[in-house]
């Protein structure tokens, strides 16, 4: 899983715009869309304020369990 679908996921999960993402972070729409696409690498100071935003850790968005 990749950092964007994990937070695309996640933001599924608490049920939060890309729209309220973006303005909760700072960034606009579009730059988490791309992130959400896999077209860009949020920085690691974005990162942690998206996964606030999220209401989780950054290792929940960039961690994830390895298969047996």
């Amino acid at each position: 899983m990749s950092i964007g679908h994990a937070i695309k996921v996640r933001r599924a999960i608490v049920k939060i715009s890309q729209v309220k993402l973006a303005k909760a972070v700072g960034v606009n729409q579009s730059y988490i869309s791309m992130i959400e696409n896999d077209d860009q690498i949020p920085s690691t100071d974005l990162l942690q304020k998206i996964s606030a935003a999220l209401g989780c850790k950054p290792e929940d968005l960039t961690q994830w369990p390895q298969a047996a």
